[in-house]
């Protein structure tokens, strides 16, 4: 056994990411996810497939409460999907839109181009153009651009990630675009990744995986944090998120709140999320309308 990454050898590290096969019945949660997204859109009121780049997947959904938008807009999460950057699309994702409009703010889910189509670098540039479009736009859809928090699960937590520490100033925007950020089972370092079989269409080399990989980019501007897991993860997914949260407490950037769920896997801890009676979505709801 050659060791590559930590005590891992190749087939071992397969396995350390392999999520699918960690819970044989993820399909089940997809399922119910899909159907109740089907049920969101038709009963809160949307904008769907708005555009916010040229190809057909830089598309967006905005979910609004139900009446005129006050005077500024309204908070906002926006929302990204997983998929270890290679598959899923917002429409899987419409279901927590009712429980977040009927806290007062907009729900916003957005899709972005896949590996292999995309490098990982396009496919960061494109969700940063996300946030971009959303203060470009604010107006016309009824945001406060002042209040915009992003959360994404697994890839999408790795994307959170990313842009909290975006220099948003560099793309003409105030430093401090988002309000909060909330990465669930989020991916923090990318050298593993570059590592098993997640690269054969990531495609990253050493160089475009340490750029990538929000651990390293700890020094920059971030907003508050909270950072989810399911206790029953994957360890090297627990491992990601407390190593994470260890360096920024190290670097006394942004004050960020672990919570590890009990006995949830990488499935079933986006549940945790918009469990209406639960205390992760009473953290993400302080982030969204403090």
């Amino acid at each position: 056994m050659t060791a590559i990454y930590r005590s891992f050898d190749r087939a071992g590290l397969d396995a350390a990411y392999n999520n699918r096969a960690h819970t044989p019945d993820f399909q089940r949660y997809v399922d119910r996810w899909q159907a109740a997204s089907v049920a969101a859109r038709q009963a809160v009121p949307c904008r769907l497939d708005l555009a916010y780049g040229p190809s057909p997947r830089q598309r967006l959904d905005v979910f609004s409460p139900a009446g005129p938008a006050p005077a500024g807009g309204r908070p906002a999460l926006l929302y990204f999907h997983g998929g270890y950057w290679q598959g899923n699309h917002k429409d899987g994702y419409s279901f927590p839109a009712p429980l977040v409009t009927g806290s007062g703010a907009l729900y916003i889910a957005a899709t972005y181009d896949l590996c292999p189509d995309v490098t990982m670098s396009e496919l960061v540039e494109q969700v940063r153009t996300v946030v971009v479009w959303l203060h470009g736009n604010a107006a016309s859809i009824g945001l406060d651009p002042r209040r915009l928090v992003v959360a994404g699960h697994s890839a999408g937590g790795h994307i959170a990630a990313t842009l909290a520490h975006t220099d948003w100033t560099s793309y003409g925007l105030p430093a401090a675009a988002l309000a909060g950020a909330l990465p669930l089972s989020g991916l923090f370092d990318l050298e593993p990744i570059r590592l098993c079989y997640l690269n054969d269409a990531c495609r990253m080399d050493a160089a475009e995986a340490r750029r990538l990989s929000p651990i390293h980019h700890i020094g920059r501007l971030a907003p508050p944090m909270v950072l989810v897991v399911g206790a029953a993860e994957l360890p090297e997914l627990v491992r990601q998120t407390r190593d994470y949260a260890q360096a920024l407490t190290r670097a006394g950037v942004a004050p960020a709140q672990v919570i590890e769920t009990p006995g949830d896997n990488h499935f079933s801890v986006l549940d945790r999320l918009f469990d209406p009676h639960g205390p992760v979505w009473e953290e993400l709801r302080g982030l969204i309308v403090p």
